[in-house]
């Protein structure tokens, strides 16, 4: 789907199709803002209402689906089922998203070390869903545990 110039290098740009509403834009910023996370719903409403943006938790499932329909984010369902939406870093296409997630806090980090090896990995599990007749079109790959901050609070680490 073509997309429409980027009104900034922060911002991500507006696909084609979609209104360039007060809510959007806000949605779009805050994404930018915090790219290396993973937000929900209400994180999402919670960080918009924080912000002076005035939107109904309706508006903001509707336009994090568009969102991710479009391929401005990703959406993916952690442990507690619950919708997590994160900026998609690279080109819309990308294949995989890999991350971490905490169990305690439920944090999320994107797995980029070793990045190519997961590429070579992902490459061969689509490559043996298509032998077996299947069409994948993503691998979604979550390591589960606790992150650093929770494993061990006192050290500072976490971020």
């Amino acid at each position: 789907m073509p997309r429409a110039a980027a009104p900034s290098d922060t911002v991500p740009a507006l696909p084609a199709g979609l209104r360039s509403t007060r809510a959007t834009r806000a949605v779009l910023q805050l994404v930018a803002q915090r790219a290396g996370e993973a937000l929900s719903e209400t994180q999402v409403e919670a960080a918009l209402t924080q912000a002076g943006v005035a939107v109904n938790r309706v508006t903001v499932y509707r336009l994090l689906d568009r969102l991710a329909a479009a391929g401005v984010l990703r959406r993916q369902v952690d442990a507690q089922r619950i919708a997590r939406y994160a900026l998609v870093q690279g080109t819309p296409s990308d294949s995989t998203a890999s991350r971490f997630e905490c169990d305690d806090c439920h944090r999320h980090f994107p797995l980029s070390e070793g990045a190519e090896s997961l590429q070579a990995a992902t490459r061969l599990m689509l490559q043996a869903l298509a032998l077996a007749g299947h069409e994948g079109t993503a691998v979604d790959i979550a390591v589960h545990g606790r992150c650093a901050g929770c494993a061990r609070p006192g050290a500072g680490a976490g971020a």
